[in-house]
Order: structure tokens, then C-alpha cells, then sequence
């Protein structure tokens, strides 16, 4: 017993020298494993922030390049569209009429058609010989039964051989007999106009009517005559617009309406004039001439005389 105590005495050192390595190496141990597995989530975390941030500022990711969350790309609400058969019909029959002048197909076609509408459409006869229909497009109207038409052709001007590429707007809505008619322009309200005037600022209506006016503009480099043609009507088309004097005497056009008031109200109807009548003007008011009628004053719409 003594021997042991002298002998565990005389090595005492050497085990506390040993205990302390021990503590030493477990202390870097777990030391490690503790700095290893901190490292391992750190750098997961890095790792998805920096690609939540790249995702924000790469220009090809889907916030830049127009496409939504899910990868799908954002589509125009209203896109220019063919013109369905129904719709396409209804312009091409609406353009032969035009061009026919055929005034009773026309107010079949079109929503309350004006007397200043027909007006323009039978003095027309003097300078179009006709309309062609190449292509009818279509976007959505103010509501579910409504569109907005554009249709692409051209006029053709008289005794002129080249055609004059056109692009015409129309709006269009489905009547109560389940078709579609053309809006006629006193059922054309602000409203209208502006949504009209809203869809010209779309890229695909801008594409269109651009390329309508270049090929309008090219015609009429390949033919003098039908630019001169052109420039002329606009003149002609001035020099109607100007005051008629007092006391002329002007002939009936065709069969029309006398009214006591300068406005196509149907309440105001105080007789008719024949083709081929002769009156003289008393006045005008905008687009009315006054005359004498059966012993009163009443008012025919400048374009029914000439």
C-alpha cells in the first residue's frame, strides 16, 4: 500500500498533464463542430438572400423582362383581333352600300343614319366610285356587345386608276334582334369618341394605321394623278362648307324633309320638297339653308341642294 502511494505520488504530475490534454482536445473538438455547423447555416442563408436580390436586379429576371410571378407573360387585355364572319359581313355590306349610295340598305346597316350622313354619302357620288373591303379587325367595345372595327381597303377615286389605301374606325353594337349594327353619329357620344380615341394609343393600332398611311402615301408617289385628285377634293371639299348668299336660288338634290327649326328633330317636320324643286334661300344656319315654304320659314340641310 505504501509502494502505491509513493508510486501514484511520484507520477501524479503525469496524469494531470494527461487530463489537461484531454480537456484540451475535447474543448477544440466541439469547438470546431460548433464553428463547422454555424458556417453551414450561414452560408444558406447567404446564399438565398443573394439570390432573392439578384432575382430583383438581374434584366432578364421576370419583373424586368414583362412577365408575372409565375413566369407567364403579361398579354394585352384588348388585342386587335380578326373581325369574326358576322362582324366582317356586316362591313363589307356596309362599304358596297356606300359606294352604291343605296341609302335604304344603309339605314338597315346603320344605327339612326343622319340626314347629314346621307347627305354626304349622295353628294359623294361626284368624286368616289367605290370602296373595297380588304381586312376587317376588331377590339372589344365599352361592353360585352360592342366593338371597336377597323376596317383596311381603299376608295376608288373617279377616273382615277390607282385606289386610295384607307384605314376606317367604326363602332359597332348588337341590336335587340340579336345583330350587330353600325353606330350612327348622333348616338356617338363623348363617351364613345373618347374610348375610340383612348385604343388609338395602342401599339397595335399605331402598327396599323401606320402601315395604312405609308401604303397611302406611297400611292400617291406612284400616281401624280391620283395625289392631284386627292388635293383637289380637299379643296372642293372646303369650298362647300362656305355661306350660301341671300337670295339664291337653289334645286332640290333629291327628295328631303322641310323643317320649321335648323335641327333634324322628327317633331319639327312642316312638309317635303321633290327632286328637281327649285327655292330660294332666305339664310342659313350652320348647316341649314332657310327658305320660304308655304308661306313660312322653314330649313333644308345644305347637302340635299345644289
Amino acid at each position: 500500500m505504501d509502494n502505491f502511494r509513493e508510486w501514484l505520488s511520484d507520477n501524479l504530475r503525469y496524469f494531470m498533464l494527461g487530463g489537461a490534454i484531454l480537456i484540451i482536445v475535447a474543448v477544440l473538438f466541439f469547438g470546431v463542430r460548433a464553428c463547422i455547423g454555424s458556417g453551414k447555416g450561414t452560408s444558406k442563408k447567404e446564399q438565398n438572400t443573394v439570390e432573392d436580390n439578384s432575382q430583383g436586379n438581374d434584366p432578364s429576371s421576370p419583373e424586368d423582362d414583362g412577365e408575372t410571378n409565375d413566369g407567364k407573360k403579361e398579354e394585352d387585355t384588348n388585342p386587335l383581333e380578326e373581325g369574326s364572319d358576322e362582324i366582317t359581313a356586316l362591313m363589307k355590306s356596309y362599304y358596297q352600300a356606300l359606294g352604291e349610295r343605296d341609302i335604304t340598305t344603309l339605314r338597315t346597316l346603320v344605327s339612326n343614319l343622319t340626314p347629314s350622313d346621307e347627305s354626304r354619302i349622295t353628294n359623294a357620288k361626284d368624286y368616289i366610285e367605290g370602296y373595297q373591303v380588304d381586312h376587317v379587325y376588331a377590339k372589344k367595345g365599352m361592353d360585352e356587345n360592342s366593338y371597336v372595327v377597323y376596317t383596311r381597303g381603299s376608295f376608288i377615286c373617279k377616273g382615277i386608276d390607282t385606289s386610295a389605301p384607307s384605314l376606317w374606325s367604326s363602332y359597332i353594337v348588337r341590336d335587340s334582334d340579336g345583330g350587330y349594327k353600325i353606330l350612327g353619329d348622333l348616338e356617338q357620344n363623348k363617351e364613345v369618341s373618347d374610348y375610340m380615341d383612348s385604343l388609338k394609343s395602342d401599339e397595335d393600332v399605331k402598327k396599323l394605321t401606320a402601315e395604312v398611311q405609308a401604303d397611302y402615301e406611297k400611292a400617291q408617289q406612284d400616281d401624280t394623278a391620283l395625289a392631284a385628285f386627292l388635293n383637289g377634293l380637299g379643296e372642293e371639299v372646303d369650298s362647300t362648307t362656305s355661306q350660301t348668299s341671300d337670295g339664291t336660288t337653289m334645286t332640290v338634290a333629291e327628295g328631303c324633309n322641310v323643317r320649321s327649326a335648323a335641327n333634324s328633330d322628327e317633331d319639327n317636320i312642316i312638309g317635303g320638297l321633290d327632286e328637281g324643286d327649285q327655292v330660294q334661300v332666305l339664310g342659313q344656319e350652320g348647316d341649314w339653308i332657310q327658305i320660304e315654304y308655304d308661306g313660312q320659314t322653314g330649313y333644308v340641310y345644305s347637302g340635299l341642294l345644289q
